[in-house]
């Protein structure tokens, strides 16, 4: 009775939610460009004015190219996570369903940041939105851990390292939060730890 439930409950494949989640992908990581303002000149257009104006584009810039890297290298995590995984749930789907409400959150967040992000409000959600992800993602890998839906040639040490991972992006974003209230103009830069993290425990550094 327990296996026939069990094989009910088993409806999906993990290709369909792939596809949904490359879906998602690529329309946020192609809508975040919207962050950057078009030029509104006032008076004579000239090229010093176009480059004045390319200049102030900085942040919005960086912005742009920071979000864009962290969805790709989100993309990345989960398109490995599920090479591990060979049976799916409408549980696991439900999760996966939210953790991308937060991914399709990104680019409104961007560019939230990209025209508020020396004010404290904009820098929280957008860090907020990063933590939320990061939780998402770990609730997501310890249902699957659970129910054992992993592949049989998956390693213990791939296991560990895999759970190493998943607490980067959450522990980056509450440093973040924590820096957002004496600096939000420096809270970005403490995803570059995310990197760094991620480097550290591929070469066993911590």
């Amino acid at each position: 009775m327990t296996r026939n439930n069990e094989k009910n409950n088993v409806w999906m494949t993990t290709k369909r939610i792939e596809t949904l989640v490359d879906g998602i992908f690529a329309i946020a990581m192609t809508l975040i460009v919207l962050s950057i303002d078009l030029p509104v000149i006032n008076g004579q257009v000239t090229d010093p004015v176009i480059w004045q104006y390319i200049s102030n584009l900085s942040q919005q810039l960086f912005i742009y190219a920071f979000s864009f890297i962290l969805l790709a290298s989100f993309w990345k995590a989960h398109h490995q996570q599920f090479f591990f995984i060979k049976r799916f749930d409408s549980n696991l789907i439900w999760l996966n369903v939210i953790w991308l409400m937060f991914i399709a959150l990104v680019p409104f967040s961007t560019n939230f940041v990209s025209t508020y992000g020396s004010h404290l409000p904009a820098m929280l959600f957008f860090n907020l939105n990063m933590l939320f992800i990061g939780i998402f993602y770990i609730l997501n890998w310890t249902y699957i851990y659970r129910k054992n839906y992993f592949i049989k040639e998956i390693s213990f040490e791939q296991l560990n390292m895999m759970r190493k991972m998943n607490l980067v992006l959450p522990i980056t974003a509450l440093i973040a939060i924590v820096i957002t209230f004496i600096s939000p103009t420096l809270s970005p830069f403490s995803y570059f730890l995310i990197f760094i993290l991620k480097r550290s425990f591929k070469r066993g550094l911590i």
